[in-house]
């Protein structure tokens, strides 16, 4: 992995500056506010350097590199059929919203907005990789754009719904880029953001081993009252919490347990086992198991 620059940061959610150190995962200090209980990492990589990260075509499949890098994806396009449940099963509680135009933030290379796309949604992607977007406008003639979202040039009041996918914990200014979304939607329109629960029972119990402590790519690690605390604090009210978690919940990426996720993505099977699936997190969210939440969040 490249020489990533670092720098002293205050709290994005209150602008605190007393943080306490919980632990170090590959060099990086993981930090938590004393005012707020916001987790972030501190010092934090400079903007420019973490975006390097997500570059190269290595990051979204690794097959055939030599050297594997401890980030990104063994093979990004294998999750075609994870990304269309998740894609299904996010728009279940908003199926009152009869499509429009949607804006997926951190779209990657657009797998999970083409299927948006294909439900009848007039859609838009942003994602700071070139390589990702290039794939999403070339492969799948999607309209993405390649930057962050504070830098789009779109009319106010534009967008009925939005998504972020496991994509807040990656930004280095979540406070900033939920305060551009906030010009960019309609009154009255739907964000969706979905990160990992830095507050579920596993990452309390194994702390520094936590399976999502992904650094330097996760920058940040929401609870669902940080995440909701910050969604109001940028003008938006939330409406429904939803707690996720799988089988893999309590373990490392490489255990046995994997395996069976491993086989539904190589075989295209997750949209048929659906229905169990759904069943696996009720039962996970009675028995308070979940390390995943999705907010939904209406523009004040």
């Amino acid at each position: 992995m490249q020489d990533i620059r670092c720098q002293d940061v205050a709290c994005d959610l209150c602008r605190g500056s007393e943080s306490k150190h919980l632990f170090t995962v590959h060099s990086f200090s993981v930090v938590k506010c004393l005012n707020c209980g916001l987790v972030y990492l501190n010092p934090m990589p400079y903007p420019e350097d973490i975006a390097n990260v997500y570059d190269s075509r290595e990051y979204y499949c690794k097959k055939g590199h030599r050297e594997e890098t401890p980030l990104g994806y063994a093979d990004y396009a294998m999750l075609e059929g994870h990304l269309t449940f998740v894609a299904n099963e996010l728009l279940r509680p908003v199926r009152h919203i009869k499509t429009g135009r949607l804006l997926d933030v951190g779209c990657s290379m657009g797998i999970m907005l083409n299927h948006f796309r294909e439900l009848g949604w007039d859609t838009y992607g942003v994602d700071i990789s070139t390589y990702a977007t290039e794939y999403a406008r070339g492969q799948l003639g999607l309209k993405v754009f390649t930057g962050v979202v504070e830098k789009l040039d779109l009319p106010e009041s534009y967008f009925d719904l939005v998504t972020m996918v496991l994509t807040i914990e990656h930004i280095p200014s979540p406070r900033d880029t939920l305060r551009a979304l906030h010009r960019l939607m309609k009154p009255g329109a739907v964000i969706i953001v979905a990160t990992h629960d830095i507050d579920g029972p596993w990452p309390r119990i194994v702390k520094g081993r936590w399976r999502h402590l992904n650094v330097p790519e996760h920058l940040y690690f929401f609870s669902k009252s940080t995440l909701k605390r910050m969604l109001e604090e940028t003008g938006f009210s939330t409406f429904r919490i939803t707690e996720t978690a799988t089988i893999a919940a309590a373990t490392g990426n490489e255990t046995l347990l994997r395996a069976p996720i491993r086989f539904l993505h190589r075989y295209r099977l997750m949209t048929r086992v659906a229905p169990v699936l759904r069943s696996l997190h009720a039962i996970n969210r009675m028995l308070n198991l979940s390390d995943d939440v999705t907010l939904y969040s209406r523009r004040v």
